[in-house]
């Protein structure tokens, strides 16, 4: 082999390689990535139960402090601990990145509401704060975190790791908005009787978990679904309880001791629900092991299968070149070729990947897609909110009615707002869902 052909020859392989070691080092990022997103999933769902028994202490403030309530305050510290440490330790590895600012702003987001909890902690205990202020405080944060987890299913370049990334995500949407509706029946049922507003915002956060489970159901892997049935069981009796709440009309009183009932119910079911989470996050981290052991051995499989092509090669002693992109087409062979047989190897073996990799990134533009019409959803409604001067749910509600109104999805109500007041940028017309 002449040393041009062998320097060709050491280029192609070495940046075919290259490219193999970057889906590796993708796939060993990614993994690092979902191992944050089971620690904000652990999280969460302290904190969810720390809002919830805060919920209920100040609904009763005649009673003495609740001995779970401070478990759970050192639970949830203990959380945010780990969570701290892990975020340490990735720290070189998460702002090294180009693409990462978005994830990056969420997780700053996210820290600093932590860090304005213990004060509202101590509020709590002394009862210097209203049960709708404390909700509100726990929402935002747990809100803040959940886009973490948006985020980190947004960056992810698997197909397969991605549609479950968006099953964790909408799992845990649903998950909140069930404690949001835990939290709004025990303020319901404590004051005897529930308003027409309250009964709205019931039905609003009852809507809205059907949409996200039924996301949930759409991207998540057969192995978790029967720790998803085992939630029903529980859902058939908040359903109850909740019947009753909507059902009543203005003067009917309540009894009292049915937020003990609602708040354990829901409950239950919460705590059913994080063993899906848990189910799901597992099922998650085995997936990215898989994915690495599997391109790994491909990446020694092709190292391999190249040199013995190249040593035979050199064993013939032609002087050749295995392509030339500047002279050639990329798929035709040559005529001086350091063997036939190395040509159309090396050429199969690019070609392959390329396909691969194609048919990689249209899997991945599909199991995203849910995670583009959220964007387009949020997006729209705060645009109402900012032009229209609506509160969020009212927004959301306007977004909805209109899905109703013209047999078309939140999704698309939401795109063709977007496509219409981008139509209508600069002109005095206000665009209308």
């Amino acid at each position: 082999m002449s040393r041009s052909a062998a320097a060709e020859s050491s280029s192609s392989l070495h940046f075919f390689l290259a490219a193999r070691r970057s889906e590796l080092h993708g796939l060993e990022h990614l993994q690092a990535i979902c191992e944050l997103v089971t620690n904000v999933c652990q999280l969460v769902h302290v904190l969810q139960k720390e809002r919830g028994y805060s919920n209920l202490y100040l609904s009763r403030r005649h009673q003495p402090h609740h001995p779970l309530l401070g478990e759970l305050q050192e639970q949830s510290q203990h959380k945010d601990l780990l969570l701290r440490r892990l975020l340490e330790r990735m720290d070189k590895e998460l702002t090294e990145g180009a693409d990462r600012a978005r994830l990056l702003n969420c997780i700053a987001c996210a820290l600093y509401r932590l860090e304005g909890l213990q004060p509202l902690r101590w509020q709590i205990r002394e009862c210097r704060t209203s049960t709708d202020e404390a909700g509100r405080e726990f929402t935002r944060l747990i809100g803040s975190l959940l886009s973490v987890v948006f985020e980190a299913a947004d960056s992810a370049l698997d197909a397969d790791i991605t549609h479950s990334l968006v099953a964790l995500f909408n799992f845990m949407q649903g998950k909140e908005l069930s404690g949001q509706e835990r939290a709004l029946g025990v303020m319901g049922y404590m004051a005897g009787h529930f308003n027409q507003d309250f009964q709205q915002q019931l039905r609003t956060l009852t809507d809205a978990q059907t949409r996200s489970f039924a996301l949930f159901n759409q991207h998540a892997p057969t192995a978790v679904l029967p720790a998803w049935d085992d939630v029903q069981h529980y859902t058939e009796q908040v359903q109850r309880l909740r019947a009753i709440a909507l059902n009543t009309r203005p003067g009917d009183l309540l009894d009292h001791g049915l937020a003990e009932v609602w708040f354990e119910l829901c409950t239950l079911r919460i705590d059913a629900m994080h063993k899906v989470e848990h189910a799901l996050a597992s099922h998650i981290e085995v997936q990215c092991q898989q994915k690495i052991d599997a391109a790994r051995l491909e990446m020694d499989n092709h190292q391999l299968q190249l040199h013995r092509l190249k040593d035979k090669a050199d064993t013939h002693g032609n002087s050749a070149r295995i392509f030339n992109i500047q002279t050639r087409p990329f798929d035709l062979p040559v005529q001086d070729g350091i063997t036939e047989e190395l040509e159309r190897s090396m050429l199969d073996i690019l070609q392959e990947q390329q396909l691969l990799i194609q048919t990689r990134d249209d899997a991945l533009l599909q199991a995203k897609r849910a995670l583009d019409e959220r964007k387009d959803i949020e997006k729209a409604k705060w645009l109402l909110v900012k032009h229209h001067h609506l509160t969020e749910a009212a927004a959301h509600d306007r977004l909805q009615r209109a899905a109703m109104e013209n047999g078309i999805s939140l999704a698309d109500v939401a795109h063709q707002f977007l496509e219409q007041l981008a139509k209508q940028k600069g002109t005095d017309k206000p665009a209308r869902p």
